[in-house]
């Protein structure tokens, strides 16, 4: 690894550590579970310890067998789906890690909750922008227009490129859209819209253009503060937990901080509309109430939906666990653990002894199952049933 490009990843970590063990984990010693309880830092030791860094990289750093985890931010939103992930993959895993002779450690508890708060880090962090897509994005949906790069002019982007966080963007275009729209309107130009990681491109870009200025920071968001705000300002009004419009329903919800940046942008017009419409107050946000909403946002994100035990069962059937897990077969009877079941102990248990599962399924010919997250959620309910 080049040592100018191994320090910028790990700079770039240690920021992110520090970003989401304050945002998104509440410390344990003030009486919170917190979002993830586990310690980002301890993960990525555990990532490298286990050995996953020999078939995954980080943003193009580390193994090439498997996929860069940075650059997969969609992949996984909740426990269950990181859950399943491992799961469905756990075969082909095993398979290379027996191909390269990686030797094969299990994990205990605190180690794979330390590891999905890693992985999870890994979501809700940015990969690096590409400058150069950023200047494409820059010039062909028209932000030039109004914002020529002339040194003096209060329009030149340039001057933001002080503002190191997405989430600033953020709060900057959200006070600064009804403004732009009425340019836009006078000019007679469409609204722009953000496709997939468009928003930290253009970031990128912006930033490169001024690299020496000083950086302006931002205290990072709490996800209680964000809800009161959620409904301080309105946002409740037409996202009730129970409408058609409600956050947790959004099954394309921005895996990043910078695409919700650009979703919340190609979303602006909608949005003024409907509170014109319900006679209400465009609201104001300031950088941190920002930063509180944002981690709100992604908080809602992070839970999976509820299980149904019916549905459960059914996929206890249909995936043939029961021919090993119920009364007397060649494994535990998982309905009468006592421990319950969560993603996070599912994911162990499966790295934990799913090398040997796969061998004898294979030798009874019965195919490796793949499972869905709601699939999980409905199983964990059907053998939670009754467990404190």
């Amino acid at each position: 690894m080049k040592k100018p490009v191994k320090y910028v990843i790990l700079a770039f970590l240690f920021i992110g550590f520090f970003l989401l063990n304050r945002a998104l984990i509440k410390p344990a010693e003030k009486g919170s579970e917190g979002l993830i309880s586990g310690d980002v830092k301890e993960g990525w030791k555990v990532f490298s310890k286990k050995k996953c860094n020999a078939c995954h990289s980080i943003w193009g750093e580390g193994g090439k067998g498997g996929p860069d985890l940075g650059n997969l931010p969609e992949v996984y939103k909740s426990p269950s789906q990181l859950a399943t992930l491992i799961w469905n993959h756990g075969p082909l895993m095993w398979g290379k890690m027996g191909v390269q002779k990686i030797p094969y450690q299990k994990m205990d508890k605190k180690e794979m909750v330390d590891l999905f708060a890693f992985l999870y880090f890994l979501r809700y962090m940015e990969e690096p922008g590409n400058p150069i897509k950023g200047k494409r994005v820059f010039e062909t949906i028209g932000c030039v227009k109004c914002h020529p790069l002339k040194e003096g002019l209060k329009e030149d982007l340039r001057r933001w490129a002080m503002y190191v966080n997405p989430i600033l963007w953020a709060q900057m275009m959200w006070n600064h859209a009804p403004q732009m729209e009425k340019e836009m309107r006078v000019r007679e130009m469409q609204w722009a819209k953000f496709k997939g990681n468009e928003m930290v491109d253009l970031i990128a870009y912006i930033r490169s253009l001024n690299p020496g200025v000083e950086k302006v920071h931002l205290s990072l968001g709490n996800p209680d503060t964000g809800e009161i705000i959620f409904k301080r300002k309105g946002c409740f009004e037409c996202h009730r937990p129970e409408g058609k419009l409600a956050l947790s329903k959004i099954r394309e919800f921005p895996s990043t901080i910078a695409q919700l940046s650009g979703a919340m942008w190609n979303h602006f017009p909608e949005m003024w509309k409907e509170i014109e419409k319900r006679g209400m107050i465009r609201p104001i946000l300031s950088a941190q109430e920002m930063a509180d909403l944002v981690a709100y946002l992604f908080s809602i994100q992070y839970f999976d939906p509820p299980g149904d035990g019916v549905r459960g069962k059914a996929v206890f059937m249909k995936k043939r666990c029961d021919l090993c897990h119920l009364r007397e077969g060649r494994g535990p009877d998982l309905t009468k653990l006592k421990e319950r079941f969560t993603p996070i102990s599912m994911a162990q248990t499966l790295w934990n002894h799913g090398p040997k599962m796969w061998e004898e399924m294979s030798r009874a010919k019965i195919p490796w199952p793949t499972i869905d997250p709601q699939e999980l959620v409905d199983l964990m309910e059907y053998l939670n049933r009754g467990k404190p």
